[in-house]
């Protein structure tokens, strides 16, 4: 794992580079989750596993550092990923969100456009004041979030691990998510950006795509973004935690979306 110091912020930043040839494939996370746990057995899939792959964990989140006074906006959130990316040179990458990092990864590719060239997003939250999780913790006060609100939503996942596989592999990132950077990024996720994030996606004109699972249609959007000319595709046998319910489906609508040989 490698780290890349932000003066801005006076903390670690931290991502795996893994090698692999060109373009690189920059996969962002979910919120309470980690890129360094979501996607290492995905980057192994065939058609996938000779591309460079840059797997970021946003800061409060995974290894990176926990700085108290950072804003946790997706704009924030973005830029931090954006100086991963000016630091190892990359322009052009192909990137990817799931979920709260589909909403870093519009902030991204609108802010800094030179540095993406395609664009796909996985049930990312699309507009301002969606998402239930986010909900359920914006609604706490930050204070009774970090001295009890964290803990219970832990200890509701793993109760949830035991119907659902996905909520197991959740509540291990959860619990080593810095839970004021959970709370901050729920809140500003609910904000959304300026302008929405659906806004600035349906106006990119780089190649984009969006992934549903199959077990969360049905979805207004899967026939509104075609109609728009964004490509959409469904992960059988998946809800929103594609990557955990169904790997290789999952790998497979990535190929696609991104056009991989």
């Amino acid at each position: 794992m490698d780290s890349l110091w932000l003066t801005r912020c006076q903390a670690y930043i931290r991502f795996h580079d893994l090698p692999g040839r060109d373009p690189a494939l920059v996969f962002l996370h979910g919120l309470g989750s980690a890129s360094s746990a979501d996607f290492p057995a995905i980057v192994h899939r065939p058609g996938l596993s000779h591309y460079r792959f840059i797997l970021p964990d946003f800061l409060g989140f995974g290894f990176s550092d926990r700085p108290q006074d950072f804003s946790y906006t997706l704009e924030a959130h973005a830029e931090s990923v954006a100086e991963i990316l000016k630091h190892l040179n990359l322009t052009g990458v192909y990137l990817f969100g799931h979920s709260m990092g589909g909403a870093v990864a519009v902030a991204l590719a609108a802010a800094y456009p030179e540095l993406v060239s395609k664009l796909v997003l996985a049930e990312a939250n699309r507009d301002p004041g969606v998402g239930n999780i986010s909900k359920l913790i914006a609604e706490q006060t930050e204070v009774d979030y970090t001295a009890g609100g964290h803990a219970q939503l832990i200890q509701n996942c793993k109760v949830e691990g035991q119907k659902e596989p996905s909520f197991a592999s959740y509540v291990g990132t959860v619990a080593i998510t810095d839970p004021g950077a959970m709370y901050k990024s729920a809140v500003q996720l609910l904000k959304g950006t300026q302008p929405p994030q659906r806004e600035l996606f349906l106006a990119m004109r780089i190649p984009r795509a969006f992934i549903f699972g199959e077990k969360s249609l049905p979805d207004p959007d899967v026939e509104h973004l075609s109609k728009v000319g964004i490509r959409t595709l469904i992960v059988p046998k998946a809800g929103h935690a594609m990557m955990d319910d169904n790997p290789d489906g999952f790998a497979a609508a990535l190929i696609e979306a991104f056009g991989l040989n």
